[in-house]
């Protein structure tokens, strides 16, 4: 079993790498303090983690900023008591095609939306997050610094799979904060 989801998953990083400069955006780098609208991608497998990025959101929305979230499940289904709302959503192994590309409306609405900023929290990084990642119409997106999706965002952020997503959270955070920082003299 594991012989063939390595196969499709190679056929995912093909096509993923593929069609990484096939969308069209409009790029720019954006503050935190400059945005309105923020997208979160993050991996929802762990309630620790999940709970963390709640607490982020939730900072973000006291900042005033209008944030989506997308959270992946790698389970068949998403259970029915994580039903989430428009703004907090989850999608699971149910919502992806056979080489893993997420394929439901839900998703294809968070892809169009133009938000200022996309951060993608996939710790490890995941195939279908990263498909999400590739095809959304943000105008800045930020990552993790893998050197193969080095295409796909626009600010990357130096963190290996063995940083915790609480150290990964504050280091985006705090990066964001100063790009673009007007100097006040």
């Amino acid at each position: 079993m594991a012989y063939f989801q390595n196969i499709r998953n190679r056929i995912g990083e093909y096509f993923l790498l593929k069609q990484q400069g096939a969308y069209h955006r409009n790029r720019a780098i954006i503050n935190i303090e400059s945005a309105n609208t923020i997208g979160i991608l993050y991996c929802a497998n762990n309630p620790v983690e999940v709970e963390l990025m709640k607490t982020h959101i939730h900072s973000l929305r006291d900042m005033k900023k209008e944030v989506r979230s997308l959270g992946f499940l790698n389970v068949r289904e998403v259970p029915l008591g994580l039903n989430g709302s428009v703004k907090h959503q989850y999608f699971s192994l149910k919502e992806l095609n056979w080489y893993g590309k997420p394929s439901s409306q839900f998703i294809h609405s968070f892809v169009n939306e133009e938000f200022d900023i996309l951060f993608d929290f996939g710790i490890p990084s995941q195939l279908p997050i990263l498909f999400i990642a590739s095809t959304s119409k943000a105008k800045c997106k930020v990552g993790r610094y893998i050197e193969k999706y080095a295409e796909l965002y626009d600010v990357m952020i130096e963190a290996d799979d063995t940083k915790k997503l609480d150290y990964v959270i504050t280091t985006t955070h705090d990066y964001i904060m100063l790009i673009n920082k007007k100097i006040i003299s």
